[in-house]
């Protein structure tokens, strides 16, 4: 089983993270890095819709493959934590495309002076016109230098899918796990349509957390930085296009593969929520309660909103626009805080 902590940036994720980090059942990751090689941009999702359901002659194959090399290149980056060993990892994509790869030849597409500099499309073009015709005709030979380069072959690979599971399950040796316990997760699905990775894991389990958008909304603009700045800095109408956005296709039902959690709920009925996800996991017994989620602290990351006078024309907004998303913090009666958020 593969569970994931999903979110929609600063909705929570963390909070069903450290309560499942407390079963002693459940194998977590060596860092908390996000799990992102299935939905990131230019991932493998992005690589089956190319390959396998929007392909254009051979050159979205090749475009996309390249995409999704220079995409796993990541792994090289220095200071940034990372789920994988980087030499494995890297071997691992170098075998997964190895798998689905139909060929391989020297060539040259539109693409390659439709997507680049002016100068360089020029001298490229020149050269499909002009250098490569004159050198073939001359020599009676293939032109293979500068700028052709490998071009891939890959249209609808018949085992794309079950590569891409074996892919996923190599990168989860790499880091260590015994695929035969669950593992835990920090966001290997999206938070709004984790379904789409599903097809990559065995027996994915995604717990989706929400939170009120006045809390977002506050905490990007006040305590979240240069780690914010995926939203609007500044202006209350493009985050609420935005939050809406992210939302408004998916229908929020749980689901053998799904469990929606409301942070807030986590926070003030822990018990009942608890127990919603230990029976959506399968999970008995609790090892170390509240050992890294405690309810009595994340309080303090409730009603945020409250706390800054100055954003309440902002928060205003929100609550007109963005009404089928708030809480009803009444519910509760006063909520006392204990300290800062964090």
């Amino acid at each position: 089983m593969i569970i994931g902590a999903c979110g929609y940036a600063a909705t929570g994720s963390g909070a069903i993270y450290d309560f499942l980090r407390e079963f002693d059942g459940i194998q977590i990751p060596p860092n908390d890095s996000e799990f992102k090689y299935t939905y990131k941009v230019d991932g493998l999702q992005d690589l089956q819709y190319h390959l396998m359901g929007n392909y254009s002659k051979t050159s979205t194959g090749d475009a996309a493959i390249k995409r999704f090399i220079k995409a796993s290149k990541f792994a090289h980056v220095p200071f940034v934590k990372k789920p994988a060993p980087t030499k494995e990892y890297i071997a691992l994509t170098n075998e997964f495309l190895d798998k689905i790869v139909q060929g391989s030849f020297k060539g040259l597409e539109n693409y390659d002076y439709e997507n680049c500099s002016w100068l360089r499309s020029v001298v490229v073009l020149g050269f499909k016109k002009f250098i490569v015709p004159i050198f073939e005709k001359t020599f009676r030979r293939p032109y293979n230098l500068w700028p052709l380069k490998k071009l891939y072959i890959c249209i609808e690979p018949e085992n794309f899918e079950t590569a891409s599971k074996e892919y996923m399950r190599g990168i989860l040796k790499s880091m260590g796990f015994d695929l035969n316990k669950p593992i835990l997760l920090n966001q290997p699905f999206e938070g709004n349509c984790p379904e789409n990775s599903f097809p990559f894991f065995d027996d994915p389990k995604a717990v989706i957390i929400d939170r009120d958008p006045r809390d977002v909304y506050v905490a990007h603009q006040k305590i979240y930085f240069g780690e914010g700045r995926h939203m609007p800095r500044g202006d209350v109408r493009l985050f609420v296009e935005q939050y809406k956005q992210v939302r408004m296709h998916q229908k929020r039902e749980n689901d053998n593969g799904k469990l929606f959690v409301q942070f807030e709920e986590f926070v003030y009925n822990y018990d009942k929520v608890k127990q919603e996800i230990m029976d959506f996991l399968g999970l008995h017994e609790h090892s170390n309660p509240k050992k890294y989620f405690d309810p009595s602290r994340s309080v303090n990351n409730t009603q945020l909103y409250l706390r800054y006078p100055d954003m309440q024309s902002d928060v205003k907004y929100i609550e007109e626009n963005l009404k089928e998303y708030l809480y009803d913090f009444s519910q509760h009666g006063e909520i006392k805080h204990s300290g800062k958020s964090f």
